[in-house]
């Protein structure tokens, strides 16, 4: 006869066992991708991506914490700070909302309630908006590129990583400087934040002189940041995409479009570095 005492507990030891295995496959999976995050890529020129790093580790790289930079309103960034025009092509701006409303039409609204909603997805409709701008700025006296998967180093070699939507002013072959940089995040702009950050710096240091610029964005809101050796400055977000902008083509063009004054405002003034005069 079973004692079912005797049963009992070796069920019970059975599921502890388990539950140890378990924990134990669990920490594998977690070191293991601790590790594929820490470990540099192959031929690259830097020690610690943007990405391997902490927040902490960020900061003290940085010199400022995060949820201290400094904050403006969107029209202080555009016109007061830089003295721009507030008038862009309207004909830009047609453009733009026509390839928003495609890529919603092709792909669907963006949104984290869809379960197929992606990081690729916002990479998509990043490039429909920024697409138009790029093609429609050809005034500006610059040769300027989109480079997808640029490598940023930074110049002592501590820092890099590859950003997704990096605009260079080629200067010569051999020599670009660096205009403006996005980083495209489904959720977590806490991570974006950190990320655009790091490389704005670091693009800097390589422009050796200058402003750069740079945005966050999950495709829907966007924040706008410069960083010009001395500080970064941040605007309050703004939004983009709305979700039945497909019939309020007028308000978007007169509420959501400032999205393409950002970007001339980038395009014209990123990555210029002024000759010093030295007097004699």
């Amino acid at each position: 006869m079973v004692n079912k005492n005797t049963g009992a507990a070796k069920k019970k030891r059975r599921r502890r066992e388990q539950r140890r295995a378990n924990k134990a496959d669990d920490n594998s999976k977690s070191d293991e991708d601790s590790q594929a995050l820490q470990k540099k890529p192959r031929n690259s020129k830097w020690n610690t991506s943007y990405a391997a790093m902490t927040i902490e580790q960020a900061q003290r790289r940085l010199g400022i914490r995060l949820d201290k930079v400094k904050t403006v309103p969107i029209d202080r960034m555009l016109y007061e700070r830089l003295g721009v025009n507030k008038e862009t092509s309207d004909a830009v701006r047609e453009t733009v909302y026509d390839r928003i409303v495609e890529y919603i039409i092709i792909e669907g609204y963006p949104t984290e309630a869809s379960w197929d909603f992606k990081e690729t997805n916002v990479s998509d409709l990043v490039l429909y908006t920024i697409g138009p701008i790029l093609a429609g700025v050809r005034n500006t006296g610059r040769s300027i590129r989109l480079r997808r998967e640029r490598e940023i180093v930074s110049v002592d070699g501590e820092t890099g990583g590859n950003e997704e939507f990096v605009v260079v002013d080629e200067i010569t072959v051999e020599k670009d400087k660096f205009v403006l940089i996005i980083e495209a995040k489904r959720s977590s702009t806490g991570q974006a934040l950190k990320q655009i950050m790091l490389s704005l710096k670091d693009a800097r240091d390589n422009n050796e002189g200058g402003t750069v610029y740079g945005f966050i964005t999950t495709g829907q809101h966007w924040k706008m940041l410069s960083y010009d050796g001395a500080e970064f400055v941040m605007t309050d977000e703004f939004t983009v995409v709305f979700d039945t902008m497909q019939d309020n083509k007028e308000k978007w063009m007169k509420e959501n479009s400032v999205v393409v004054d950002c970007v001339v405002v980038a395009l014209t003034n990123g990555g210029i570095v002024k000759d010093v005069v030295v007097q004699g």
